[in-house]
C-alpha cells in the first residue's frame, strides 16, 4: 500500500464525517470492496485531508492489519479489538479511535453489532459476540475518480469510467509502467575477462542445457528400477494376497503392488510371497487385533529388514570362502569321529525312539524350527512340518515347530486359491 504523502492534494476534498445513522450496512452510501481497492481508497482520503484526525501513520497501520485479515472477494473483516491493539502496537484506546476514523471517513460500516451480554448459551454465562466490519468506498472516492456505478448503497458495483476518470486510469497506468522500468545497462567495463573454454568439446547452450536434463528413474523399495513385466506380476501378487491378510486392508493394491516389485522381480512364486506375508504379520508381536495404519509401510520396513540379513548372510559367506582351510591333522580327526559314529548307528536309533521332545537339547530344537521356517519362508516348502504331523500328530509337531508354523502351513497346505494361483 503506499503511504499518503504529507503534502497537500492538489484538489482537496473536504467531506463531512459520515453520521453515526450511516454507518452501518443498510444505510451506507458507500460501496463494498476487496482489500485492495480499499487500501487505495483510504489513503486517497488520508492524502485529501477527507478527515481532520486521520493519520498517514497511525489510522494506515490500522487498515493495513484490517486489509491483511479481510475476506479477499467481500472485503469482510472481524475487528478482534486485543489482536489488533497487539499487532500494531497501539492502545486498545489508540484502535478504537482510528476504527472510528475509518468509519466516519466511509470505509468501514458495520455488518454486526458486537455485544458482550446477547448471547446465552445453555450451562454457560453470557458470551460477547464479535464485531463484524465491511470494507467499503465512499461516494467521492468514486466522483473524484469517475468511476461509474450500478446501483446504490452497499450493493453498488463498478462498471465504468466518465472520460475525466479515463484519462485519470491511464495517466496513473502509465506511471506505474514507468516506475517498473528497468535501469539502463552500465556502460562501465570490467577489469576481469576470463578467457573460454576451447578443448574441443561443445559448450553451446541448447547442448548443455539438454546434457542436464535427465529422466527420472522409477526405483523400488530395495532401489531397483522397475520394469513393467514385475510391477504386473506385483499387481496379481496384490490383488490375490490381501483378501488373505486381514492386515492389509487397509493398504491400497497400488501400495501393495508396488512394495512387492522387488519380490515379483526376484522370480518368487506368489505361495512364497504369501508365506513371507504371515511370516512378517505384526499380529505375532503386537497381538491379533493390532493392524498398522500404513500396511505397505510396513511391509517395506520387513523387506529392507530381510534384504539387510541377507546381505549380511552373503558377507558372512564370502568371508568363509576367504578363510584359511583345515589342516590334513584337523581333517584326519574329523573323520575319525565319522567313522566312530556310524559304528554306532543302531545305538542312535534306538535312543532316537526312546528320546521324547521335552528330552531333545533346546539349541537342537531351535535350529529345527529355524530350519523349518527357513524352508516355509523363502521355498514355500512344507514337507518338513506336515511329516512332523503325519508322524507325531498336531500336538506334538506344534510343540516341536511351535503351533504357528504349524497352523500356516497346514492352512497354506489346504488353500485351493493359493494353489491355482501359482
Amino acid at each position: 500500500m503506499r503511504r499518503p504523502s504529507h503534502q497537500p492534494h492538489a484538489e482537496p476534498h473536504r467531506l463531512e464525517p459520515v453520521p453515526s445513522a450511516e454507518q452501518d450496512v443498510i444505510t451506507t452510501r458507500s460501496r463494498r470492496c476487496q482489500p485492495r481497492a480499499w487500501l487505495r481508497a483510504v489513503a486517497w482520503l488520508i492524502d485529501s485531508g477527507a478527515h481532520p484526525k486521520a493519520l498517514a501513520t497511525t489510522t494506515v497501520d490500522v487498515a493495513l492489519d484490517l486489509a491483511a485479515r479481510m475476506d479477499f472477494q467481500r472485503g469482510i473483516v472481524l475487528y478482534d479489538l486485543e489482536g489488533t491493539a497487539r499487532r500494531v502496537g497501539i492502545s486498545r484506546a489508540t484502535v478504537k479511535r482510528h476504527i472510528k476514523v475509518l468509519r466516519e471517513l466511509g470505509a468501514l460500516v458495520w455488518l454486526e453489532h458486537g455485544s458482550r451480554r446477547n448471547l446465552r448459551l445453555p450451562g454457560r454465562p453470557y458470551t460477547a459476540t464479535a464485531t463484524v466490519y465491511g470494507a467499503t468506498i465512499p461516494p467521492a472516492y468514486d466522483a473524484a475518480h469517475g468511476h461509474r456505478l450500478s446501483g446504490h448503497g452497499y450493493t453498488a458495483r463498478h462498471t465504468g469510467f466518465t472520460p475525466e476518470g479515463r484519462a485519470q486510469a491511464i495517466a496513473a497506468a502509465q506511471e506505474t509502467a514507468d516506475q517498473n522500468r528497468r535501469e539502463p545497462p552500465s556502460r562501465s567495463t570490467t577489469t576481469h575477462s576470463p578467457e573460454a573454454d576451447v578443448r574441443g568439446r561443445s559448450t553451446t547452450t541448447r547442448q548443455a542445457r539438454a546434457n542436464k536434463i535427465t529422466q527420472p528413474k522409477k526405483k523400488s523399495v530395495l532401489g531397483y528400477p522397475v520394469t513393467a513385466a514385475a510391477y504386473q506380476v506385483a499387481d496379481r501378487f496384490a490383488r490375490a494376497l490381501r483378501p488373505l491378510h486381514n492386515w492389509l486392508q487397509r493398504t491400497r493394491i497400488e501400495q501393495l503392488s508396488w512394495v512387492l516389485v522387488d519380490k515379483a522381480a526376484a522370480g518368487v512364486s506368489l505361495q512364497q510371497v504369501h508365506a513371507w506375508l504371515h511370516e512378517i504379520n505384526p499380529s505375532h508381536y503386537f497381538g491379533p487385533r493390532w493392524r498398522p495404519h500404513r500396511a505397505h509401510a510396513y511391509v517395506a520396513a520387513q523387506l529392507q529388514r530381510d534384504a539387510a540379513q541377507e546381505r549380511e548372510t552373503a558377507q558372512q559367506l564370502a568371508d568363509e570362502a576367504r578363510a584359511t582351510p583345515p589342516t590334513a591333522e584337523f581333517t584326519n580327526a574329523v573323520q575319525a569321529l565319522r567313522n566312530d559314529s556310524a559304528g554306532n548307528a543302531e545305538e542312535n536309533e534306538e535312543f532316537a525312539a526312546a528320546t521324547t521332545i521335552d528330552e531333545l537339547d533346546a539349541s537342537l530344537v531351535q535350529q529345527m524350527r529355524a530350519d523349518a521356517w527357513g524352508r516355509f519362508k523363502h521355498y514355500g516348502d512344507t514337507d518338513l512340518v506336515l511329516t512332523a504331523v503325519d508322524g507325531l500328530g498336531v500336538a506334538e509337531a506344534s510343540r516341536l515347530y511351535t503351533a504357528q508354523l504349524v497352523d500356516a502351513c497346514i492352512r497354506f497346505h489346504n488353500n485351493p486359491r493359493l494353489q491355482n494361483a501359482c
